[in-house]
C-alpha cells in the first residue's frame, strides 16, 4: 500500500515543484523586457529631463513679445530732526538797487518779517513705481530666438530618440543571448545524453572483450569533456540573464525566463530604401541639422545687435513726505527710446566672420556624417546578408551531419568504423547545431540593428 502510495504522490509533488518554480519565475516576452528597460534606464529619464528643459526656455522665449510689467516700492523713516528756527527782523533799506546787491544798508523799514519756526521731529517718505515696458523692434532678435527655442526643443526629441534607440538594441542583444544559450544549454545536454548512450555501448561490449579498454576511455573522455560544457553553457546562462536583468533594473540574481525563441524559418528583412530611410530619420543627422540651422539663427541674432532699438515704457510713480507734503502725489511719464548703432570699429564685420565660419563647420559636420550613416547602412546590410547565408549553410549542415552521424554509427555497429569516427560525427554534430544557434542568434540581434541604422527604431 505504502508502495503504491509513493507512486502516486511522487509524480504529484514533482508537477507541483514545477508549478511552484514557474510561478516564481518572472516569464518575460522581448516587448516586456523592453519597457522596463525603458522605464529603468537613466539616460533616458536624463534625455527626458532635457527635453522638459528645452520646452521651459521654449514657453520663456515666447515671452519677449509681451509687455513687461514691473513694481516697486521703497519706505524711509529718520527720526528726531532738529527744529529750525529763525528770528523776525525789520527788513533793511538801501539808497538803491546796485547798494542793496553791494549789502550796503543804510537803515531800516517798517516792514517786519515774522521769521521762520520749523518743528519736522519724524520724517517719513513714501514711494512706489509701476513701470510697463515693451519692445518694438529689436532688429529680429526676439523673432529668432524664439525660432532657435523651438529648434532646441526638436533637438532634445532626437537626442531622447537616440538614447530610446540604443537602449532597444541594447536589450535586443541582451535578450536574445539568452535565447541562445538556453538552446546551447539543451544542446549541450542532448550531446551529454547522447555520449551517456555510447557509453554504455563500449560498457557492454568491453564487458563482452568486443572491445579494449582503451576503446571505452576514449568515450569517458569526451563524455567528460562534454559535461564540462554543460556546465560551462548553464553558467553562460546565468551570466546573460544578469546581464539582461541590469539592463531591466533588476537585482542580478532575479530568477527570470524568456518566452521567444529563435526562429528557424528566418527572412531577410526589406533592404530597398534603406540610405533614404536612414538619412531622413537617423537622429543624429536631425540633431546635426538643428544645429546648423541655429548657427545660421545665431548669425542673424549677432547682426541685430547692430540695428536699430526701440522701445516704449510708462512709468507711474507715487511719493509723499509727512510734515513736508500734506498729500501723496501720482505722477505719470510715457518714454520711448531709440538706440541705433553707428561706429564699432568693424566689431560687427568680425562677429559675422565668426558666425559664417560656425555655419560651414556645422555643414561639414552633417555632410561628413550623412557619409558615415550611408556607410553604416550598407555595412548592416550586408551583415544581415551574411548572417542570413550562414543560416542557410548551417542548415546544410545539419542534414550532412545527421546523415553522417546516422552512417557511422550503423557502419560502428557492423564493425566497419572506429570509435574514433563514432566520436568525430558526433563532435561534428554538436558543432553544426551549434552554429546554426549561432547564426540564428546573430540574424535576430542584427534584425534590429538594421531598424536602428536606418532611423526606424525611435519612439513615435
Amino acid at each position: 500500500m505504502k508502495l503504491k502510495l509513493r507512486k502516486y504522490i511522487l509524480p504529484v509533488l514533482a508537477v507541483g515543484m514545477t508549478v511552484f518554480s514557474s510561478v516564481a519565475q518572472d516569464v518575460l516576452t522581448i516587448g516586456e523586457c523592453r519597457e522596463k528597460a525603458i522605464e529603468y534606464n537613466k539616460s533616458l529619464k536624463i534625455a527626458r529631463y532635457q527635453e522638459e528643459k528645452a520646452i521651459a526656455n521654449q514657453k520663456t522665449a515666447r515671452t519677449a513679445y509681451l509687455p513687461k510689467v514691473d513694481a516697486q516700492g521703497s519706505a524711509m523713516y529718520v527720526p528726531g530732526i532738529d527744529e529750525i528756527s529763525m528770528p523776525g527782523s525789520f527788513l533793511q533799506t538801501a539808497e538803491s538797487a546796485e547798494a542793496a546787491q553791494a549789502g550796503n544798508f543804510s537803515g531800516e523799514s517798517n516792514v517786519w518779517n515774522p521769521g521762520l519756526e520749523l518743528d519736522l521731529g519724524d520724517i517719513t517718505y513714501l514711494s512706489g513705481q509701476l513701470s510697463i515696458e515693451l519692445p518694438i523692434y529689436a532688429g529680429g532678435k526676439i523673432r529668432y530666438s524664439n525660432k532657435m527655442a523651438d529648434l532646441g526643443v526638436n533637438i532634445s526629441k532626437q537626442s531622447y530618440k537616440l538614447k530610446y534607440s540604443e537602449v532597444i538594441e541594447q536589450t535586443d542583444q541582451a535578450y536574445w543571448n539568452v535565447v541562445a544559450m538556453k538552446e546551447n544549454v539543451k544542446l549541450a545536454s542532448d550531446y551529454v545524453k547522447m555520449l551517456s548512450e555510447l557509453q554504455e555501448q563500449m560498457t557492454d561490449m568491453y564487458d563482452l572483450g568486443l572491445v579494449p579498454a582503451s576503446e571505452k576511455l576514449k568515450v569517458s573522455v569526451q563524455k567528460n569533456e562534454a559535461e564540462l560544457g554543460l556546465i560551462r553553457a548553464k553558467n553562460g546562462l546565468r551570466l546573460t540573464k544578469m546581464a539582461l536583468n541590469q539592463i531591466m533594473g533588476f537585482e542580478l540574481t532575479r530568477e527570470i525566463e524568456v518566452t521567444n525563441s529563435l526562429n528557424h524559418n528566418a527572412n531577410l528583412p526589406d533592404f530597398e530604401g534603406g540610405v533614404s530611410s536612414a538619412l531622413k530619420n537617423r537622429p543624429e543627422l536631425n540633431m546635426l541639422a538643428g544645429k546648423l540651422n541655429l548657427s545660421e539663427y545665431d548669425k542673424k541674432i549677432i547682426m541685430s545687435d547692430y540695428m536699430p532699438q526701440v522701445g516704449v515704457g510708462i512709468n507711474h510713480t507715487y511719493s509723499k513726505i509727512n510734515q513736508l507734503v500734506d498729500e501723496g502725489q501720482w505722477n505719470t511719464i510715457a518714454a520711448a527710446q531709440v538706440s541705433i548703432p553707428v561706429f564699432h570699429w568693424k566689431e560687427s564685420k568680425h562677429k559675422k566672420k565668426a558666425a559664417e565660419m560656425e555655419i560651414q563647420q556645422a555643414e561639414m559636420e552633417l555632410s561628413n556624417t550623412r557619409d558615415l550613416v550611408a556607410l553604416e547602412v550598407n555595412q548592416v546590410m550586408i551583415q544581415v546578408e551574411e548572417a542570413w547565408e550562414s543560416i542557410q549553410i548551417a542548415k546544410k549542415s545539419i542534414d550532412e551531419a545527421n546523415e553522417n552521424l546516422e552512417e557511422t554509427k550503423l557502419s560502428f555497429e557492423l564493425g566497419l568504423n572506429t570509435t574514433t569516427e563514432v566520436l568525430n560525427a558526433q563532435a561534428e554534430w554538436q558543432k553544426a547545431q551549434t552554429n546554426l544557434i549561432a547564426a540564428l542568434t546573430k540574424f535576430e540581434q542584427l534584425k534590429t540593428s538594421w531598424t536602428k541604422v536606418t532611423g526606424e527604431l525611435g519612439y513615435n
